[in-house]
C-alpha cells in the first residue's frame, strides 16, 4: 500500500468534490467522515475474491493511523534555540 502520493491539493480536491455532493461537508469533520465511508463502502463492494475485505480494512485502518502519526510528526513545530551564550558564564 506505498508509492501513494498525498498532497494538500489532493487533499483539498476531495472535500471539495464531497462538499457538492453535501454542503454540510464545508466543515472538515463531515467531510473526513465522508471520505472513511467511501473506503468502507468501496471495499465492501469489490467482487475480487483475493482477498479477506474485513482484512483489508484493518490494514487501511492502520495505514491511516501511520500516515496521521507522520503528519503529526512533520506538522509538529521545531524546537528552536534562543538565549544569549556568554563566554564564562
Amino acid at each position: 500500500m506505498s508509492g501513494i502520493q498525498l498532497s494538500d491539493a489532493l487533499i483539498e480536491d476531495l472535500k471539495k468534490t464531497v462538499q457538492q455532493h453535501d454542503a454540510a461537508a464545508a466543515d472538515d469533520l463531515v467531510a473526513v467522515q465522508y471520505m472513511a465511508a467511501s473506503v468502507g463502502y468501496v471495499i465492501a463492494t469489490l467482487t475480487d475474491a483475493r482477498f479477506d475485505k474485513r482484512e483489508v480494512m484493518k490494514q487501511l485502518a492502520e495505514f491511516s493511523l501511520q500516515v496521521f502519526e507522520q503528519m503529526q510528526e512533520d506538522i509538529k513545530p521545531k524546537e528552536e534555540a534562543f538565549g544569549v551564550w556568554k563566554p564564562g558564564q
